[in-house]
């Protein structure tokens, strides 16, 4: 079994002068080793992990991917493959209009855990994705989750954030909580559930108009 431990860390600092302009950085991770650790930390607006047409990959099994962006305006579309089993991701979000895309196909005893805190943000997993999400529009799933044991913790604290979660797993389980003591407002939740198992979903919600719509097949 290989082991392998990546940490990249990406800060972009305002000048001391206030005169010298920032440039996003962006990453693209195409990981095929089992086991590995790949750390990420942005700072800043406008950084990417990966895009709409060149996702970062991961294939091996047992990969923990850690993200965390600090800014505005940040993106990250992240795909596992089928075979990358056992993967967990974390992403952290702390500013506004960051977006996370989530590309599980069929890899099986995925975990994904965000903790978004700002306004415009938006959280999408998926199958695969039809539409990614863009300034005025939100993401869209082409197929749903289809891999087994499938585990989604999404907590946001913000106004106006949106969250699309298809899953057509068996044991698929998700946990979302909007505000959690602090009151948040006008955020979109779509979750499609389906699947030969009965799928388990627990909402949390402490706010005002905050419209969910949930569907289990």
């Amino acid at each position: 079994m290989t082991r392998n431990v990546i940490a990249i860390v990406l800060i972009l600092l305002t000048s001391l002068l206030g005169a010298t302009a920032l440039q996003a950085s962006d990453v693209y991770i195409d990981q095929a080793g089992s086991t590995t650790t790949i750390d990420i930390v942005q700072t800043g607006s406008n950084n990417t992990v990966g895009n709409s047409t060149t996702a970062s990959t991961i294939i091996g099994d047992n990969s923990n991917i850690d993200l965390v962006q600090t800014g505005s305006n940040n993106t990250a579309d992240i795909k596992t493959a089928v075979g990358a089993s056992g993967t967990v991701i974390d992403y952290s979000a702390t500013g506004g209009t960051n977006v996370l895309d989530v590309d599980i196909s069929a890899a099986s005893d995925t975990t994904l855990t965000t903790a978004i805190t700002g306004d415009s943000n938006e959280v999408t997993l998926c199958g695969t994705i039809a539409t990614n999400a863009g300034a005025a529009v939100s993401a869209t799933c082409g197929t749903e989750v289809s891999a087994n044991t499938t585990t989604t913790n999404l907590a946001i604290t913000g106004d106006s954030n949106k969250v699309a979660v298809g899953a057509n797993a068996a044991g698929a389980v998700n946990n979302i909580t909007l505000g959690a003591n602090t009151v948040s407002d006008f955020n979109v939740v779509n979750l499609s559930q389906g699947g030969i198992d009965t799928p388990v979903v627990t909402l949390n919600v402490d706010g005002s108009t905050n419209a969910v719509n949930i569907t289990q097949n």
